[in-house]
C-alpha cells in the first residue's frame, strides 16, 4: 500500500521513478477478510500494475529485489542504480516457530486467502479456529460467523482480544462478537497445530476442521538481510523516514518512532508515510530541506475502523470507541477501502 501510494503521489514531479515488483497488480490486504467471506469481489481488491504505471510514467521491473548495494539493487535477471531508494515492502505472517503451523491457512497474502476461500467453498468445515486476534482476526471472525453455519473461535494468547487496543476497546468488540456467537478463548497459548486439532500450552486439545493463523507479522527476508540499522529486526529511521542517506524506509517494514511515538503498522500510517516521503523527495529534487514526519496513529493512540459484520462497524480513535457498531461506519469504511484502490484503476 504505502508503494503504491508513493507511486501515485510522486509520479507529477520530475523524478525518474521504477517500480521493483514481482507481483503484477497491487492488492488491497483490508478486504481480505469479506473476500474470503463472499462479501468482496476480486476486481474490488486489486489493480493491474502495467497499466498504471503506464499512466504515471513510471518504470516497472517486474522481478524479485535479492540485496541492496551502495548506489544499486540487485533483482533476479537485473541490476537497477539509483539515487535513492524507498523500501516498502511490508511485513510476512510470523508463526513463531510453533509446530504444525504449515497447516493453518493464513489471510495476509491474496493466494493464501483465495485458497482459503476455496478450502471452505468446498469443504464447508464446521468447526474453525482464528488464531490470534488482531484486527484481521476479529474482521475475519465476524465475516464467517454470518457466512457460514459453523462454530467460530478466536484464539489469542494474552487475556483480552485486540489487546493493542484500550481495554474498553477490546470489551466492546468482545461484547459484539459474543452476539454473533463466536467463542473466545483469552489466555490460551497454542503449542502445536495438529490435523484436526489444535493443542495448548496446559495440555486441552480443542478439534477443529479449519485453522486460520492471524497471529503476528514479522520483517520479510529481504528486509531481514538487509544491512541497514534495525530496532526489533524492523528497518530503523529517523524523523524523515530515512534508514541512511539515500534509503527511505515506509510503511510496515519500518521502525516509525517519532518525538515517542511509535506509529502502528496500519493503512492510515501506510498512506500517510508515503505521502510524505513523496513530498520529501520533491524537496530533495528542488535542492530544499526536507520536512520532519509526524505520527499519527501511533502506538499508544490507535486509530482504526473495525468492521464487525452485519454491514457494521466501529470507530477507534485513540482510548475512545465512537459509538456502538453502525451501519454509518461500515458504509465509511467500505468506501474508504473500496476507493483506494480505485485510485489505481486505469
Amino acid at each position: 500500500m504505502a508503494g503504491a501510494e508513493l507511486i501515485r503521489l510522486a509520479s507529477p514531479w520530475p523524478l525518474e521513478l521504477t517500480l521493483i515488483e514481482p507481483k503484477s497488480q497491487i492488492e488491497l490486504q483490508a478486504l481480505y477478510p469479506e473476500y474470503l467471506g463472499g462479501l468482496a469481489k476480486f476486481e474490488e481488491l486489486t489493480a493491474p500494475l502495467k497499466p498504471f504505471c503506464e499512466r504515471m510514467g513510471v518504470e516497472l521491473l517486474n522481478e524479485r529485489a535479492l540485496r541492496l548495494e551502495e548506489n544499486a539493487i540487485v533483482c533476479e535477471r537485473s541490476l537497477i542504480e539509483f539515487d535513492k531508494a524507498v523500501i516498502a515492502t511490508g511485513a510476512a505472517q510470523n508463526y513463531f516457530d510453533i509446530q504444525g503451523t504449515e497447516k493453518t491457512f493464513s489471510i495476509s497474502t491474496l493466494e493464501e486467502t483465495i485458497r482459503a476461500r476455496r478450502f471452505v467453498e468446498e469443504k464447508n468445515p464446521d468447526r474453525i479456529m482464528i488464531m490470534g486476534s488482531g484486527l484481521t482476526g476479529v474482521e475475519t471472525a465476524a465475516v464467517l460467523s454470518e457466512s457460514l453455519d459453523a462454530s467460530i473461535y478466536i484464539i489469542e494468547a494474552r487475556d483480552r482480544v485486540l489487546p493493542q487496543f484500550s481495554p474498553s476497546t477490546s470489551k466492546l468488540i468482545e461484547k459484539a462478537l459474543a452476539k454473533k456467537g463466536v467463542n473466545i478463548l483469552t489466555s490460551h497459548q497454542v503449542c502445536e497445530v495438529k490435523e484436526d486439532c489444535i493443542l495448548f500450552a496446559d495440555g486441552v486439545c480443542l478439534d477443529c476442521d479449519m485453522a486460520i493463523w492471524t497471529a503476528g507479522i514479522k520483517p520479510p527476508q529481504f528486509v531481514q538481510n538487509l544491512s541497514l540499522p534495525k530496532k526489533n529486526d524492523w528497518i530503523l529511521v529517523d524523523p524523515y523516514l530515512l534508514a541512511r542517506d539515500n534509503f527511505f524506509a515506509i510503511g510496515d517494514c519500518a521502525w516509525v518512532e517519532v518525538d515517542g511515538r511509535l506509529a502502528t503498522k496500519t493503512a492510515v500510517e501506510a498512506e500517510r508515510q508515503a505521502k510524505h516521503t513523496a513530498r520529501n523527495l520533491s524537496r530533495l529534487a528542488e535542492r530544499k530541506s526536507m520536512e520532519k514526519y509526524s505520527v499519527r496513529a501511533s502506538t499508544d493512540s490507535q486509530v482504526a475502523l473495525i468492521s464487525l459484520g452485519c454491514d457494521c462497524a466501529v470507530g477507534v480513535v485513540g482510548k475512545m470507541c465512537i459509538g456502538t457498531p453502525t451501519r454509518l461506519i461500515y458504509s465509511l469504511k467500505s468506501w474508504i477501502d473500496r476507493s483506494f484502490i480505485r485510485r489505481f484503476k486505469v
